[in-house]
C-alpha cells in the first residue's frame, strides 16, 4: 500500500465528498480537531462517544452505526485502529481514506500535562504499543479494498 505524506493544510484541501474517511492517531494527536475542520455533509462519528459501552462493545456499536449510516462517514478516534482490523475481518468496514496523525511522544505527554488528565500519562506508552500491534495486524490481512493512506506529522 502506498502511503502519502501531507501537511494538515494539504489534508484540509482534499476532496472527501462521496468518500468514507477515518482519522486515526495516538491520544492527543489532533483527531477530533481535524474532524471538526472539514466542511462536508459527512456523518461525523467520534469513537470516544461510544466508550460508555465498554472497550470491546464500543467498537461494535460504532461499526453498527457506520453500517446503518445513509451518508458518507467521517470517523475519528483511537478506536479507529480496531475498526480497521475488525472491518476487514468481518468484511463490513472499508474506509476510502485513512488519515493517520502522527505526533512525538514528547508532544503527547506535554498535551496531557497541560490540557488533560496528567494521571493517564503512565498508560500512554502501553496504548501506543497496542495501536502499533493492531495496525501491524491490519497490514498483514488481505484487504481487497485498500484505502488511500495519508500520514500527517501534526506539529500543532
Amino acid at each position: 500500500m502506498e502511503i502519502i505524506n501531507l501537511t494538515i493544510e494539504q489534508v484540509l484541501k482534499l476532496d472527501i465528498e462521496n468518500k468514507n474517511v477515518l482519522i486515526i492517531g495516538c491520544p492527543a494527536s489532533g483527531k477530533t480537531w481535524l474532524s471538526n475542520q472539514f466542511k462536508s455533509n459527512h456523518t461525523i462519528i467520534h469513537t470516544d462517544d461510544y466508550m460508555q459501552f465498554g472497550y470491546e462493545q464500543s467498537m461494535y456499536e460504532v461499526l453498527n452505526y457506520i453500517i446503518k449510516s445513509e451518508t458518507n462517514t467521517l470517523v475519528e478516534g483511537v478506536q479507529g485502529y480496531r475498526l480497521l482490523r475488525k472491518g476487514i475481518q468481518l468484511g463490513n468496514y472499508h474506509p476510502d481514506i485513512v488519515i493517520q496523525l502522527i505526533i512525538s511522544e514528547e508532544r503527547m505527554i506535554n498535551t496531557y500535562s497541560s490540557e488533560r488528565d496528567e494521571k493517564k500519562i503512565k498508560y500512554l506508552k502501553g496504548f501506543n504499543r497496542m495501536y502499533d500491534k493492531i495496525i501491524s495486524d491490519y497490514f498483514e490481512l488481505e484487504n481487497p479494498n485498500q484505502p488511500i493512506w495519508i500520514n500527517v506529522e501534526n506539529e500543532y
